[in-house]
């Protein structure tokens, strides 16, 4: 028993002198694009390795939006339309620093929809124009019209 002691210490000393500090490689591709419903929670990650301690900071359009700490995570627990745009992750360590891809974040939101009632007269067999009111939106709504409750096909007669 006493001679399985000196062994395990040789062994630890040996793999602490032996082993080599790494720079911070990232670890896997991340996401190009994200479309997040505004309200919403968002968290991006940002995977890397090396040597500890490992520091991340996170920048929105180029500009800090965390200093450099130990989180890998960057959450955003209820998404605003101010919050859209290109999101990158820095790792550092000792050894060295990498950048990880930019993540183009959108925010998906629906404006205030006034439907106002618009009363065409027209001369029968002629085509009546209705004007989509303005609606703030991304992505773009799709519409669909009604009439007396029916849909309406387009390009279909009535």
């Amino acid at each position: 028993m006493n001679e399985r002691i000196p062994f395990v210490n040789h062994f630890k000393n040996h793999v602490a002198h032996n082993a080599q500090e790494v720079a911070p490689y990232l670890r896997g591709a991340g996401r190009g694009q994200q479309v997040v419903l505004e309200g919403n929670r968002l968290v991006l990650t940002c995977l890397a390795g090396g040597s500890w301690p490992l520091q991340y900071r996170w920048t929105l359009n180029n500009s800090n939006v965390t200093d450099w700490a130990p989180q890998y995570r960057l959450a955003l627990p209820s998404l605003k339309r101010t919050d859209a745009g290109l999101y990158q992750c820095m790792v550092r360590n000792r050894m060295g620093a990498v950048i990880h891809r930019k993540t183009e974040v959108q925010v998906a939101f629906l404006g205030t929809f006034s439907a106002e009632d618009q009363r065409k007269t027209v001369i029968q067999g002629r085509a009546a124009i209705i004007s989509l009111p303005p609606l703030a939106s991304f992505p773009r709504p799709i519409v669909t019209w009604y009439k007396d409750g029916h849909k309406i096909i387009p390009n279909n007669q009535m």
